[in-house]
């Protein structure tokens, strides 16, 4: 795991050691991420006990992050919560199973069910849970400061809750999108051509510098902020740079995954690749040159011998 950016509660400097993660999530102060066994480890502020109510044992799919709370998805679809419970985020958590997709706003969250439908839960100011679209055919959903974004099958967008900013009214029409983020007042869409689109509040930058070029995989978006994952394993930022979220984006092509917090950023990285065996065939056994003066010298000593041994006959 890499961090960079806003460090005031460890979120930078406590990231975990070691390789094996499998996916990462980034909040306001603290940040969660995902083993390849599913046991899950969080760093950061702990506050709310976004650390140390970190549940134990294994079995986890996903991870989420928001403001003062944190989400994880068991193998069977369930959701479990920690952190703070003002608005119910925690008390509020829909139970059952069948759940394949969760994400963190800042005082809500919301979940995707395995017949694309979405549920909503938190804090309601702006709209963010009533505003819920209903219906199924969903496959994807981020979460923002007081607004959502939803995937659909076709690859189109739909966005609700606080408009402020036009990160609802500006939302881009059409189809052929595959994957969304929500940052406090804008959002951020990539295109099937691996081609990135944003909208909302540009106090910062964050939509007018936007990259024009292709061959994006993935975005991630933060307060103000963003985040994109190139085809080669590169990370380009752009945004807001308060807290060298972008001056300090990590150089290299070794990343796999991207998230963003309020003012700090997490990156994950492939691990390290061991050098393969050497494939070089063994030694050839040394041919051993006898030099011809040494041969005629032998050839002589022993003619020699054979005639004194006949002499002696």
């Amino acid at each position: 795991i890499a961090s960079w950016g806003h460090g005031d509660n460890s979120q930078v400097s406590q990231r975990p050691a070691g390789t094996g993660y499998t996916a990462i999530a980034a909040g306001l102060g603290h940040s969660v991420a995902l083993r390849a066994d599913g046991s899950i480890v969080s760093w950061g502020d702990d506050s709310f006990g976004l650390v140390s109510k970190t549940p134990a044992g294994t079995g986890y799919t996903a991870v989420a992050a928001g403001g003062v709370h944190s989400h994880a998805l068991r193998a069977d679809g369930s959701i479990v919560s920690w952190g703070l419970d003002g608005h119910g985020l925690m008390s509020d958590t829909p139970a059952g199973t069948g759940y394949t997709a969760v994400a963190a706003g800042s005082y809500h969250s919301v979940a995707l069910r395995a017949d694309g439908s979405i549920v909503s839960w938190g804090g309601d100011e702006c709209g963010p849970v009533s505003e819920t679209p209903a219906g199924t055919g969903y496959t994807a959903v981020a979460a923002g400061g007081e607004h959502n974004l939803a995937l659909r099958a076709d690859g189109s967008i739909v966005s609700w809750g606080n408009d402020g900013e036009g990160q609802v009214s500006q939302t881009p029409a059409g189809s052929g999108y595959t994957a969304v983020a929500a940052g406090a007042y804008h959002s951020v869409a990539l295109r099937a051509d691996g081609s990135i689109v944003s909208w909302g509040y540009d106090g910062y930058d964050q939509v007018s510098q936007t990259p024009t070029d292709t061959g994006y995989t993935a975005v991630a978006v933060g307060a103000y902020n963003n985040l994109a994952l190139r085809a080669d394993g590169s990370i380009v930022s752009w945004g807001w740079d308060v807290y060298d979220q972008m001056s300090d984006t990590p150089a290299g092509t070794e990343y796999t995954a991207i998230a963003a917090g309020y003012g700090h950023s997490v990156a994950l990285k492939a691990d390290p690749v061991p050098l393969p065996a050497s494939t070089e065939p063994p030694d050839a056994p040394v041919d051993v040159v006898v030099p011809v003066v040494a041969v005629e010298v032998a050839r002589r000593f022993w003619a020699a011998r054979q005639r004194r041994q006949v002499r002696r006959r």
